[in-house]
């Protein structure tokens, strides 16, 4: 019999687990077996050991590492659940883990890219934007969204005024208060006018978006009363990633993007620009937009990271009116810059950020109205995990917004204003059976004019069976006024109150056969002590006096009709009360995506019912149906080339009252990736 010497076994003691690291290949399988690409799996260790790289599925599903083992396998797809996983040892081969399609509750995820040599799965319920032909995060979510609607006036460019706004379930508001907009956990909006800017959400640096629908208050509190967007970065990938991205269409219509991404040692970097112009299809219709992303980040320890990103933009927009009362020389120019700065920890059993934030803006437009607004704050995060089937969000944060504005022509001075808000909130999911979870959630907000506020929401999802679903939630949201609302116009009232909104919904969830997945939702808000506008110019005045009931259905479908042939349709419905202007009372998306393997082709389009564009129901617009068509291309490992044909029957019709949309129209580029 041997024996190790007493030194060595001293030394093998104290050497760290990552020196017997072996190569752990996973591969990721959906219900079907289809391979889940493009799913981030993060590897959580003891703190004592050195933490390897996040990783990411290519085409196959499959990911491949070296890590000690016992590990937890954390993996996340859009689509599909978090999975979670310890693996403490293999027979050396490959570990097949299959990840179950997320249950419906209130949230769609949408994904800019795809691995072109990846089968699109079924039972994937993520939209994908780069098949879609969208130009941008707002023109996603309309071309994806069967119950989100963007009114827009042209090719690109959105502007400021009714021409910004979205409404989601008929709610949203003119600008858009109700619906708040989130880019990498930072809350954003005009500090002054309390709305997003559609134009600074170009597709720059962009990973995917998650549309809520319905109050998301209990997460971000203020403004997301119908619901938030939150747009997401690339993730990180391992080593050195350049990409060019380059298209130019009708009416000097281009877009191009340049981004480069590393990792060095513990050090990850990536770099983003962005250029969008057209000349647009009327006279003084031009737009033209310049933005660019960085994001640095350090692995401090396994468990702790720093990092550090920023987004500026400036874009240039004209609006020539409506064909029966064109105004020349209405111009807008727009600046806008954010940053995060945010610690994150990412443990076995704990993760979460602190993310200190802030945004500026300098607006000014062609009557004379100039402004400087900022949002700055905190918002921290911490989700723990005691014990595998339950976890729990503890949560922090706070915001100081405001700024100052003046009117040039007329010598006006709107002054300056500020208001600061701030809450914690609480929530908590349960895995009771393997049938049954339950989420739950409660928010105090405090603001320094309106004092407290609550908000809370309740979940439950229960398989019936493997392929199929059903899920309960209520929510309550909220929206505090703006500054604008306050202080400045129409008609400054210091007295006004928050709006409030109840909402319930029901989710079934079916995948009858393999090719198949659908979900259809029905659901019921009521919201009250609405703002709205009474009298007349120039005796305006705002109150809390509207209300309004929205009952709605969506029903979305996913079938795939042969190998590489998908099929997938939306359909919303809406009915109100009290129905918000530009808010289609049906809508119905699809396309047709077939894979021919040395290319692929897309056809999609969109059918609005009718839509009123005042709340009086006395000007109409809507009825008409737009097709687009895109081809994509692969050529070798790093190039693709694409061409894009918008309103395919040349179709006439306006989704601005007196603003024709563009006839056919077609765009061409290129896509190179090493």
């Amino acid at each position: 019999m041997t024996h190790k010497p007493p030194l060595l076994s001293a030394l093998l003691c104290l050497m760290p687990a990552w020196c017997f690291a072996g190569d752990l290949s996973l591969r990721f399988l959906g219900p079907s077996e289809s391979p889940v690409s493009g799913a981030t799996v993060e590897f959580r260790l003891g703190a004592a050991t050195r933490q390897p790289p996040s990783a990411v599925t290519d085409s196959d599903g499959r990911v491949k590492v070296s890590v000690p083992l016992p590990v937890t396998v954390r993996a996340q797809a859009p689509g599909f659940e978090t999975l979670v996983l310890k693996i403490s040892k293999t027979d050396g081969g490959e570990v097949v883990l299959h990840m179950v399609p997320a249950v419906f509750h209130t949230s769609v995820e949408v994904m800019v890219k795809e691995d072109p040599a990846s089968e699109s799965s079924v039972e994937r319920s993520a939209l994908l934007i780069d098949r879609s032909g969208a130009r941008t995060v707002y023109d996603a979510v309309d071309r994806l969204i069967p119950s989100a609607y963007v009114p827009s006036r042209g090719v690109l460019g959105h502007g400021l005024g009714i021409s910004n706004s979205i409404t989601l379930r008929g709610l949203g508001g003119s600008p858009t208060t109700q619906l708040l907009v989130v880019v990498d956990g930072r809350p954003d909006v005009m500090g002054l006018m309390g709305h997003p800017i559609p134009d600074f959400y170009s597709l720059t640096d962009v990973g995917s978006v998650n549309v809520t629908a319905g109050p998301a208050s209990v997460l971000y509190g203020n403004r997301a009363m119908a619901g938030a967007i939150e747009i997401k970065p690339s993730p990180a990938e391992p080593g050195f990633h350049t990409e060019l991205a380059t298209s130019l269409g009708s009416y000097y219509t281009g877009q191009d993007r340049l981004s480069h991404g590393g990792r060095l040692g513990r050090f990850h970097y990536r770099v983003a620009g962005g250029i969008e112009h057209t000349n647009g299809h009327r006279e003084n219709s031009s737009f033209r937009n310049q933005d660019g992303t960085m994001r640095l980040s350090y692995d401090l320890t396994p468990v702790w990271r720093v990092s550090a990103d920023s987004r500026y933009g400036h874009f240039n927009v004209e609006d020539p009116g409506s064909v029966q009362t064109p105004a020349p020389g209405r111009w807008s120019r727009v600046g806008r810059g954010g940053y995060t700065i945010a610690i994150v920890n990412r443990a076995e059993q704990a993760w979460g950020s602190m993310r200190f934030f802030g945004s500026h803006g300098r607006h000014m437009i062609h009557d004379g109205f100039r402004s400087v607004d900022s949002n700055t704050g905190f918002r921290a995060q911490e989700t723990v995990s005691p014990m595998r089937n339950f976890e729990f969000d503890l949560g922090a944060d706070f915001a100081q917004y405001g700024g100052r504005a003046r009117n040039i022509s007329t010598g006006l001075d709107y002054g300056e204003h500020e208001v600061r808000e701030g809450g914690g909130f609480t929530r908590a999911r349960c895995t009771v059976s393997p049938k049954l979870r339950l989420n739950a959630g409660f928010r105090y907000d405090h603001n320094s004019i309106f004092g407290g506020v609550t908000a809370g929401e309740f979940g439950a999802s229960y398989h019936l069976s493997a392929d199929y679903a059903l899920s309960l939630a209520v929510a309550k949201g909220f929206r505090n006024p703006t500054i604008r609302e306050l202080y400045l116009f129409p008609a400054p009232t210091p007295t006004l109150q928050p709006e409030r909104l109840w909402n319930y919904q029901a989710t079934f969830q079916l995948r009858p056969v393999s090719r198949l997945l659908a979900w259809v939702t029905g659901y019921y808000s009521d919201a009250s002590n609405l703002i709205v506008t009474t009298g007349r110019f120039p005796s305006l005045k705002l109150e809390n006096i509207g209300r309004s009931s929205n009952r709605g259905l969506e029903a979305n479908a996913r079938l795939r009709l042969a190998r590489r042939v998908n099929l997938s349709s939306g359909y919303a419905h809406l009915s109100s009360t009290n129905l918000a202007p530009y808010a289609p009372e049906n809508r119905l998306l699809y396309s047709l995506d077939v894979d021919l393997q040395r290319a692929f082709v897309s056809l999609g389009g969109s059918t609005v019912g009718r839509t009123w564009a005042n709340s009086a129901r006395t000007l109409r617009v809507g009825g008409y149906t737009a097709m687009t068509l895109k081809w994509m291309i692969p050529a070798g490992r790093h190039w693709s080339f694409f061409a894009l044909v918008d309103n395919l029957f040349n179709r006439d019709y306006e989704e601005l009252a007196g603003y024709p949309m563009p006839g056919t129209n077609v765009a061409a580029g290129a896509k190179v990736k090493f």
